[in-house]
């Protein structure tokens, strides 16, 4: 089973004409002991949150962040 990569699509999106891929950022932390970590990502347009993704693989929290950004931005 194929799974969307959100994270590829926002990247895309900011790099098409008329768009600065400069506009968008991520941060990245993480709790929890190395067997039980939780990563939280939060994707940031202009300084704004536009997305949140929480998982226990930062790759994961990253394209959750980014699929709520990508829903955000319409």
């Amino acid at each position: 089973m194929s799974q969307t990569k959100y994270t590829t699509l926002i990247n895309n999106y900011f790099q098409t004409p008329g768009r600065s891929s400069d506009s968008l950022s991520f941060e990245e932390s993480s709790v929890g002991a190395a067997d039980k970590v939780v990563w939280t990502v939060i994707c940031k347009v202009d300084g704004e949150t536009k997305g949140r993704g929480e998982s226990s693989t930062k790759a994961e929290a990253k394209n959750q962040a980014s699929k709520n950004a990508l829903e955000a931005l319409g």
